[in-house]
């Protein structure tokens, strides 16, 4: 997943358990920059972990 894609722009994300966000994507880290964690990205002050994101799309 290239979640660096994202950054700054509107997107829904689908979590692997279902729950879903939508907004503006913004502070994307990347895996190097966040251990023990995968690469993240950020949704309002919520950040998704990209091993546990299903799926995310370009609104």
């Amino acid at each position: 997943m290239k979640l660096w894609e994202y950054e700054g722009k509107n997107v829904r994300i689908i979590m692997a358990d279902g729950e879903v966000f939508n907004g503006f994507a913004h502070d994307y880290i990347a895996a190097e920059d966040n251990e023990p964690y995968s690469e993240s990205i950020s949704i309002d002050n919520i950040e998704l972990f990209a091993n546990e994101i299903k799926s995310i799309e370009l609104l």
